[in-house]
């Protein structure tokens, strides 16, 4: 195998290695936390309906006019995938700056 061709697998597989670690690294720092907080939120939401004497229909008819639209409502976002792509944003980002400047 080519001496470039070594290097270039080299760098492809560092790349790739370094985003799965980072990756790794932010689905940790993040999912838990977006775990507890949807989970205050659903605690707050059950004992708004308990004080308020609201039925989950009623509570959902609500939310439809206050929000206008109910599908609006976003999964997890930190899961690995996401993590995934931000760390790759994240060097995108940083490698696209133009090196004729230095």
């Amino acid at each position: 195998m080519k001496k470039q061709n070594v290097r270039t697998l080299t760098l492809i597989v560092s790349t790739f290695s370094y985003l799965l670690v980072g990756a790794a690294i932010f689905d940790a720092l993040e999912s838990n936390t977006e775990d507890f907080l949807r989970k205050q939120y659903q605690a707050a939401e059950e004992n708004m309906l308990i004080s308020y004497n609201i039925s989950r229909i009623e509570y959902i008819e609500l939310e439809d006019i206050v929000i206008k639209y109910q599908p609006h409502k976003a999964g997890a976002q930190w899961k690995f995938p996401g993590a995934f792509f931000f760390s790759l944003t994240v060097i995108t980002t940083i490698v696209s700056v133009d090196i004729s400047d230095f």
